[in-house]
């Protein structure tokens, strides 16, 4: 027969251990969150370096096709953030892990948007500067001229409507960023962040620069106008 006093051991020694258990169970959540933390802010301070050079690309006076490279190269590293920031274990912090995919997603479609901007520009310089020189060198307007003037223009179009297109894009995607980064910062703060003067600049050059090819495609069109 079990005594009393072994009896009020055993239940304070059994409490001991669950509450051991359970302090133990406590420390590894807290460290778990805290590696989850440090595993996301390297990524978002990766991503946001990569945007930063992005945006130094864009303004930059490399020629188009270094530029596109850098940018496809940039969105590339990105993508591999998201896939990275997938394999985590989100259930210790869904908030921050949901807030830096958002911030990441967003950061990998503006590199795109600023690459297939940049090319598509490009096509539409080409195709402007073909239809003027048709339309300036011709000695008289014949049927076959004015065929190609037409076709010509009809490419222009088509360009310009792809860069339209992917300007547009850019422009939505630049005006969303602020919002995403505001919600991440409530979970990292602000240090590992794209600057958001920078993001302003680059909101603020796809706008000129989308304004700056309309004009040119306005001006081509009535170039273009065959009486």
């Amino acid at each position: 027969m079990i005594s009393l006093p072994r009896l009020k051991l055993s239940g304070v020694g059994l409490a001991a251990i669950a509450a051991f258990v359970a302090l133990a169970y406590w420390g590894y959540l807290t460290y778990s969150k805290t590696q989850l933390q440090k595993a996301v802010i390297e990524l978002v301070k990766d991503t946001s370096d990569r945007l930063q050079a992005g945006f130094a690309a864009d303004a930059g006076t490399a020629s188009t096709d270094r530029t596109v490279s850098k940018l496809d190269d940039l969105a590339q590293e990105v993508d591999k953030h998201i896939i990275e920031l997938n394999r985590l274990s989100a259930s210790r912090n869904r908030p921050l892990v949901d807030a830096a995919e958002e911030y990441l997603l967003t950061a990998r479609q503006i590199l795109r948007s600023q690459a297939a901007s940049k090319r598509y520009r490009a096509q539409v310089a080409a195709s402007e500067r073909a239809l003027r020189d048709h339309m300036q060198g011709a000695n008289r307007r014949s049927r076959a001229w004015i065929d190609e003037a037409m076709r010509m223009k009809d490419r222009l179009e088509r360009d310009y409507f792809d860069y339209r297109t992917s300007a547009e894009a850019l422009g939505r995607l630049l005006e969303s960023l602020p919002g995403a980064r505001k919600r991440l910062a409530s979970h990292v703060g602000a240090a590992p962040l794209a600057d958001e003067a920078a993001i302003g600049k680059a909101r603020q050059r796809a706008l000129e620069e989308s304004r700056r090819v309309a004009g040119e495609v306005e001006r081509a069109r009535q170039l273009a106008a065959v009486r």
